[in-house]
């Protein structure tokens, strides 16, 4: 299962691996940009069974195809490496928990009960 899953994850968060400008395609025809990948995925989760997803992996993976999609589409040449890894380079999960912290409290939800 794991390695049916991380076929998906290398074409997703592939291009954030490799420090170098490229296009996210890399190659190969934007309309055929990860029809073998999601093929052999499918096939894997057929032969060993569903796999029940967090919450949170699922909007990621959106956002990455839906970005992805937009790069195809502009042909965009990037080092998509470093601008992940520049965005990346201050985060702290403390502050994040802060200002979830203060969001919540400003909507009057207790930041505890899903505990």
């Amino acid at each position: 299962m794991i390695d049916g899953l991380n076929i998906w994850a290398r074409f997703i968060y592939g291009p954030l691996l490799e420090d170098r400008v490229r296009t996210l395609a890399d190659g190969v025809k934007p309309s055929e940009y990860g029809r073998r990948q999601a093929f052999e995925v499918h096939r894997a989760l057929k032969e060993r069974g569903p796999v029940r997803v967090p919450r949170e992996f699922v909007f990621m993976d959106r956002a990455a195809i839906g970005l992805g999609g937009v790069f195809l589409h502009l042909r965009a040449e990037l080092n998509f490496y470093r601008l992940f890894n520049e965005a990346i380079e201050d985060f702290s999960v403390a502050r994040v928990i802060e200002r979830q912290g203060a969001a919540l409290a400003a909507a009057g939800l207790d930041q505890d009960a899903d505990k």
